[in-house]
């Protein structure tokens, strides 16, 4: 008798465990907002004779979003990086400068944020020459739903990463980049939940020439609609 109350008693607190817990659990809501082909990623450097800068084309990123909080990456191609001097790239190739067909890239990696928040800086860690070190970004946010824009700007000393003074001649290259950003993440929806003024909808436009689309089953940026179809 007693061996059956303690049988029931056991197949109770299961029943009220089941009910009490769904079947399957959910996971966390993940969202996505790709980057969008304007603004500008631009890095700069000195030199003791004249200055140079690249504009990064095309641009590569994303943020995620997982239960509120952001993370972001913007990858920069040195192959990518169209500078205004045809020497830097051939430069920047050297093995015992930046050495840049072996590492190729600068990873800029966002750390937890909100854009709602509206931060004024960031932290982040800059991956360069198989070396990553943390760096602050000072930052400026709009948050026009589904589009994000941040300026922001940076700067980071080669040495920090392993690299070597370059010194050619009389020319020596100076130890800090500057990176200065204005880019756009755009996030896409499938429903008909949301909704986006024309008044909004003409001055992402006008002033970011971002054209945001509300149709049936897509709102989100054009230009990811188009990649999209094609």
């Amino acid at each position: 008798m007693k061996r059956m109350r303690i049988k029931k008693t056991f197949l109770t607190l299961v029943s009220i465990f089941l009910l009490a817990t769904p079947l399957w659990a959910e996971g966390p809501r993940t969202e996505v907002y790709e980057i969008l082909q304007h603004g500008f990623i631009k890095v700069a450097g000195q030199t003791n004779l004249f200055g140079f800068q690249g504009n990064a084309a095309p641009q590569e990123g994303r943020l995620i979003e997982v239960d509120s909080g952001y993370t972001g990456r913007m990858l920069l191609r040195f192959s990518d990086l169209r500078f205004d001097l045809p020497l830097v790239d051939s430069v920047l190739e050297r093995p015992d400068y930046v050495d840049s067909k072996v590492y190729p890239t600068i990873l800029i990696m966002l750390d937890h944020f909100h854009p709602k928040d509206l931060p004024t800086k960031i932290k982040a860690e800059i991956e360069l020459h198989g070396q990553r070190r943390p760096v602050d970004i000072a930052t400026q946010f709009q948050y026009i739903p589904p589009v994000v824009k941040v300026t922001g700007n940076f700067a980071f000393n080669l040495s920090a990463f392993g690299v070597k003074p370059y010194r050619q001649g009389m020319m020596n290259i100076n130890d800090k980049l500057e990176v200065e950003f204005k880019v756009f993440f755009c996030e896409t929806y499938t429903d008909d939940k949301h909704q986006i003024s024309q008044e909004v909808v003409d001055r992402l436009l006008a002033e970011d020439q971002v054209q945001v689309v509300n149709q049936k089953g897509f709102f989100g940026c054009a230009e990811i609609k188009d990649k999209k179809v094609n």
